[in-house]
């Protein structure tokens, strides 16, 4: 048989097949042609015709018999190695195929508000992790408004948050999860804390670390001492800063609203204590928010059913579209 170099894209001229391949990786676990043979459930003469056939094809000899065993030549030995790892490659490619399509492979952005969702989107990201662990999971956060841009210009799949007050043009399915309720935190030896519960009144006289001006937690409060007709606190700090926030009611007398949720995980921990209060404080509901424009993929399919056992929303009503 004449040798010859192969050219670029030699497995073309060659007519390599997939059954060469499977054959090839065949001679790697069996030492004679009949045994390869078997194990794919081929006849021996017709293993023998494939193999002579792309010897002749190739111009190349892969195997010399000594008895009944079939010995690779070094251009055997390196086709029978790539066409073992060709053939993993493969069965790899369908493991991940099949991975996608059930959504159990990917990437899903998550855009949450910070306070009412954070011990339930922490639920859900602990079973991702450990039910799902190649479903690669991005959480961002930030205000409602914020969040929907997001949503409409794709850079997030899933929005935990609060619909917006203008009505959009972006068709958006809602489903709306609860109402968030707030509490008033403060330091743990703050000396208001010795009165329970706490007043409206007694609390529009303190010094206090807010929000920025027409975030729904500080309006609601606002809201709440002008129907009493209670002035507004005078000593406000305004910060939109988790840490400042938390690192000011420490540090001094001043209260701050937070998400009850958020609160209690740092009550828990001794940071900060939540004032007993004798009113109910509650603000705008919240819900999940998806794009009706954009395909969900299967990855982000998985996620939000996840999303939504942590939430408890199995069995919740029929969306509502915005």
């Amino acid at each position: 048989m004449s040798h010859s170099h192969l050219g670029p894209y030699w497995f073309i001229a060659s007519r390599l097949k997939l059954r060469h391949l499977q054959l090839l990786s065949a001679f790697s676990r069996h030492a004679t042609l009949q045994a390869a043979a078997e194990s794919l459930g081929m006849a021996q003469p017709a293993a023998s015709k494939l193999i002579g056939d792309l010897e002749e094809l190739m111009k190349i000899r892969l195997f010399r018999l000594e008895g009944r065993r079939m010995i690779p030549t070094f251009a055997g030995d390196v086709l029978t190695r790539h066409a073992v790892a060709m053939l993993d490659e493969l069965e790899r490619t369908r493991v991940e195929l099949n991975a996608l399509v059930d959504g159990h492979i990917g990437h899903v952005s998550i855009g949450a508000i910070d306070g009412p969702v954070i011990q339930s989107l922490v639920d859900m990201l602990r079973v991702a992790q450990e039910t799902y662990p190649e479903i690669e999971l991005e959480i961002r956060s930030g205000p409602s408004d914020t969040l929907f841009r997001m949503l409409s210009d794709g850079q997030i799949d899933i929005m935990l948050g609060r619909r917006p007050v203008m009505p959009s043009a972006y068709p958006v399915q809602y489903e709306e999860i609860a109402a968030e309720r707030l509490v008033i935190a403060s330091r743990p030896d703050h000396p208001l804390l010795a009165r329970s519960p706490v007043s409206l009144e007694a609390l529009a006289s303190c010094s206090w670390i807010l929000q920025r001006r027409g975030s729904r937690s500080r309006q609601r409060f606002e809201e709440m001492l002008l129907e009493r007709e209670l002035s507004l606190p005078v000593r406000i700090v305004s910060s939109d800063s988790w840490m400042m926030t938390l690192t000011y009611i420490t540090r001094t007398d001043a209260l701050t609203i937070l998400s009850a949720p958020a609160a209690q995980l740092q009550a828990d921990i001794g940071q900060i204590a939540i004032m007993p209060i004798d009113f109910t404080f509650d603000v705008a509901p919240w819900g999940i928010m998806i794009s009706k424009e954009r395909p969900f993929t299967p990855a982000a399919i998985t996620v939000l059913s996840l999303l939504r056992s942590a939430l408890g929303q199995e069995n919740r009503a029929e969306p509502m579209e915005i």
